[in-house]
């Protein structure tokens, strides 16, 4: 399995650079999922076949893109729709490798 997910957007967001200043970013890096990122994840994750809601996506796909989640508030609702897919299929493959 790839270390990453790669998601191009139609629309790109803002991202703060550091040192100031902001760059427009018109792709997402997905990073694998790793044990940090299950605190993002509502309890009842398990429970609902690995389903997130609307709003537990952004938190989480900040975490994994390392961007600020003012930058995925940012996301543009066409290019929403394939992150969420994106993500959903990456947190999928990523859940199942810890199966024996």
């Amino acid at each position: 399995m790839s270390n990453t997910k790669t998601v191009e957007l139609k629309h790109p967001i803002p991202v703060p650079k550091e040192g100031g200043g902001i760059v427009e970013v018109n792709k997402l890096e997905l990073g694998r999922l790793k044990a940090k990122h299950l605190r993002l994840l509502p309890e009842d994750f398990m429970k609902n076949d690995g389903i997130l809601s609307p709003k537990d996506i952004l938190p989480l796909l900040a975490g994994l893109s390392n961007l600020p989640e003012s930058s995925i508030d940012e996301i543009d609702m066409e290019d929403l729709s394939e992150v969420a897919e994106a993500l959903q299929v990456f947190l999928e493959t990523s859940l199942e490798t810890g199966k024996k």
